[in-house]
């Protein structure tokens, strides 16, 4: 009886909403049960946390969609709220299934394909005061890149292109989030000396390091989920609206050099964030298929106009 009454619940949820408690419940699993490596306190405040996320996704996932009100797109776009939380919960979850860093690993790699550590000697090689703030605008526009494409597609009326933007891109946070799990790598940043004077004297070199001062996830470089995550936006927005893949096309490529250019990322984090960002949307859009399946043929029952998903 509990299981029929949750499955009727949930006969509105989306892909989104159906990604969003399965990881949430996993790693919420892993952390009651293993939590005890950690503080008492954390361990408690984890579970409790993890719960408190998956009541609310399984209330938002029984409302049926209804853009273009505020409330229907909050509905669409509420798994993104928590994924701040879920990043930086990583440093603590990653210290239950490793016991420790795998920098060396990545470091050989990083001298095998690409003969020096690009992360250490871009810098060095173009240490020009613009250039080094324009890199580090880009990379500080991550905190950013994903609302402003969302916007941009509900903006467009493009309410799909942002469901599925929305989707996919949990699909690769969380992606990432497993290699991270059982892969830590704490990435150049730590491993590094930061980059020095006068490149250092800049206001957006200053803005972004004081952000990463309890703002990164230790632990969380291979593959860089940012690079992936950017890289999504245009996959995704290239087939609902060139408008927006224009817009987004040199954020996305300049956050990618940014992150190798301030030592955040090595170059085969960057590289590998390229090559997760393509295998998990390839993955997405198989997983949708197999979520989607029992409801071939049933229509949507959404009030509003829904917008359209051709390219412009």
């Amino acid at each position: 009886m509990a299981l029929t009454g949750l499955k009727g619940r949930l006969a509105a949820a989306q892909p989104s909403d159906i990604v969003f408690i399965g990881y949430v419940s996993l790693s919420g699993l892993a952390v009651a049960l293993f939590g005890w490596r950690l503080s008492t306190g954390l361990w408690i405040g984890l579970t409790l946390s993890h719960l408190a996320l998956i009541a609310a996704a399984l209330w938002f996932a029984a409302r049926p969609l209804h853009y273009p009100s505020f409330g229907g797109i909050i509905r669409d776009i509420y798994p993104l709220f928590a994924i701040v939380f879920l990043y930086w919960e990583l440093r603590y979850l990653a210290l239950l299934f490793s016991s420790g860093y795998h920098d060396p690993l990545i470091l050989r790699l990083e001298e095998l394909l690409f003969g020096e550590q690009l992360a250490m000697t871009f810098s060095e090689r173009f240490p020009f005061m613009w250039l080094s703030e324009a890199m580090h605008f880009f990379y500080g526009l991550y905190w950013v890149l994903l609302p402003l494409a969302v916007a941009l597609l509900y903006a467009r009326r493009r309410p799909e292109g942002a469901r599925e933007l929305v989707y996919v891109e949990l699909v690769i946070f969380f992606g990432c989030y497993l290699v991270f799990l059982f892969l830590p790598v704490q990435g150049p940043h730590y491993e590094f000396p930061v980059i020095g004077p006068p490149l250092a004297d800049g206001p957006m070199y200053r803005f972004v390091h004081w952000v990463l001062e309890d703002g990164g996830s230790k632990g969380a470089a291979f593959p860089s989920s940012h690079v992936a995550v950017a890289v999504a936006i245009l996959l995704v927005t290239w087939r609902h609206d060139r408008v927006v893949w224009w817009v987004m096309l040199p954020l996305v490529v300049g956050l990618t050099i940014g992150t190798v250019y301030g030592r955040f990322h090595y170059a085969i984090d960057a590289a590998s964030g390229i090559a997760a960002a393509v295998v998990l949307w390839w993955v997405a859009q198989y997983l949708r298929r197999w979520l989607e399946r029992p409801r071939v043929g049933a229509e949507c029952s959404e009030t509003g106009n829904s917008g359209g998903t051709s390219p412009v």
